[in-house]
């Protein structure tokens, strides 16, 4: 390898380090040229790449694409889908708990009463549920969304005493970055950590920095009062950016692009006719002339007497109708974000049963993951526990039980063919009929418990019903052991 200007000089009074430092060098020249991509080149000239972690890279950005991706969702009706068709599909009717333990149907009382009113958030707007799917839409926008714990007096009439308040990711106070924090460990954009790497405090400021009423001064919270929900892609990750960061420029481009055709579109239709005096004698069509001044503007089916001497010739752009790039676009928005281009566009002229159950299964496993991995974990988790503590410290319970959590099922396609088929995998032993409740949104003893009761009643009252496997086969027949035969259409005894 050919030495430096600076290799030469630091080889005089250094010359170890110096070959240590040609040696690294050159090794990492030949690891290069193993990858192309690691290449100086044409293709990669221009490509700004960057070594820093994933705090480095988000900094300042944070904001801007929070700023960039709320305004495409005020104004751009594909954004502003992406952003629900996410929240619908993640939160459904609710995540909901089922308690398990010692007080499990107390404690799951306590919380229905609390989560199932709008007694549970500090605004008194939204139940448990609804806020879950706000938080959802927030974290779609933002990146992230956080969650203060509010504890209330047992004079406040609560079920439980507690409440939830949701706060934009404009709270956090990212001025507070690079410092050290009271227990001796780092604090990075307005997040705390103690010195072996976990969250002790958020600074937030008192109102919305946005707010006309803002202060601009923030306070310490501790991190056990806040829930902080997003979405970590890299490792060391303590903030997140907006989901919508990679489909911003092409969503923008596309709202431009079809802005420009509509233009282009109405101008096309806004036939008008030019009667030009070439001799001078008079004003076209019997109309004096008022102006010898041209008009710059046009409207459907007007007709314009142009003075002596005028012409006019109007601009010819070419024809550029391209519904191919702006589905191409829209399916490059739709995979960044996640979602099915089906369900951004509602559009399914292109798809069958198979296709589109094969596009949805891509779609519920991101679905799955944004339950799973942040959700349950970093939202449904710390506000039961929130709640079961709140229940002890008033009396209201001797001890916290813990829950499990169920999320909505995916909606079935084609209902008969996905129920067939869930019938043959219970038959064949491929699958148990709880797990069938599970993925189906349900809770297996509460539904099985309502099942029996409703057999029971049934039986008692002499129904029988073409559903109930006990007496009546899949073939609409009566079953053998009741002593009617195959074919003879006899109930059987109500007794039994």
């Amino acid at each position: 390898m050919k030495l430096t200007a600076w290799d030469r000089f630091t080889a005089t009074f250094a010359p170890r380090w110096t070959l240590e430092r040609v040696r690294a060098r050159t090794a990492m020249t030949h690891l290069a040229r193993h990858y192309e991509a690691a290449q100086p080149g044409r293709r990669t000239t221009g490509w700004n790449r960057t070594r820093g972690d994933a705090n480095a890279v988000a900094g300042v950005a944070l904001a801007e694409l929070r700023m960039h991706a709320r305004d495409l969702i005020r104004n751009n009706g594909w954004a502003q889908s992406a952003q629900d068709v996410i929240a619908n599909n993640s939160v459904g009717w609710g995540i909901v708990p089922r308690p398990s333990g010692a007080n499990a149907e107390r404690a799951g009382a306590l919380w229905k009463a609390w989560a199932e009113s709008p007694q549970c958030e500090s605004g008194g707007m939204h139940t448990f549920y609804a806020l879950q799917s706000l938080v959802m839409a927030a974290v779609t926008s933002d990146g992230e969304v956080l969650i203060r714990r509010r504890p209330r007096r047992m004079a406040d009439g609560l079920a439980i005493p507690l409440q939830l308040q949701v706060l934009e990711a404009d709270y956090i106070d990212t001025s507070k970055d690079g410092l050290v924090g009271q227990e001796k460990g780092p604090i990075i954009q307005g997040v705390e950590f103690d010195a072996i790497g976990r969250r002790t405090a958020y600074w937030l400021f008192k109102e919305h920095p946005g707010s006309l009423r803002s202060s601009g001064v923030s306070e310490r919270v501790p991190a056990a009062d806040v829930a902080h929900v997003f979405l970590a892609r890299r490792p060391g990750q303590v903030r997140g950016p907006s989901w919508y960061g990679a489909a911003i420029v092409n969503l923008k481009d596309l709202d431009e692009y079809e802005d420009a055709e509509l233009v282009r579109q109405k101008i096309a239709a806004c036939f008008a006719a030019f009667v030009t005096d070439i001799d001078g004698t008079g004003p076209g069509l019997g109309e004096p002339s008022t102006t010898d001044d041209l008009v710059e503007t046009f409207e459907p089916g007007m007709i314009l007497s142009l003075p002596p001497g005028k012409s006019v010739t109007t601009a010819n752009p070419p024809t550029v109708v391209d519904s191919a790039f702006t589905t191409r676009n829209l399916r490059k928005v739709a995979r960044s974000l996640g979602v099915t281009y089906e369900d951004l566009t509602g559009d399914y002229s292109q798809v069958n049963f198979s296709s589109a159950r094969m596009s949805r299964l891509a779609h519920w496993a991101n679905v799955r993951k944004w339950q799973w991995h942040m959700l349950i974990p970093q939202l449904c988790q710390p506000v039961w526990t929130w709640a079961m503590e709140a229940a002890v410290t008033a009396g209201l319970l001797s001890a916290a039980p813990s829950a499990d959590w169920t999320t909505p099922p995916m909606p079935m396609i084609e209902p008969d063919r996905e129920g067939l088929a869930y019938q043959r995998l219970i038959r064949t032993g491929a699958m148990t009929p709880d797990e069938m409740v599970r993925e189906q949104g349900g809770d297996p003893a509460v539904h099985w418990q309502e099942y029996a009761d409703n057999l029971q009643r049934f039986d008692k009252m002499g129904i029988v019903l073409d559903c109930d496997a006990r007496k009546v086969s899949s073939a609409g027949l009566t079953q053998e052991r009741f002593g009617g035969g195959s074919d003879s259409g006899k109930p059987p005894p109500a007794s039994e």
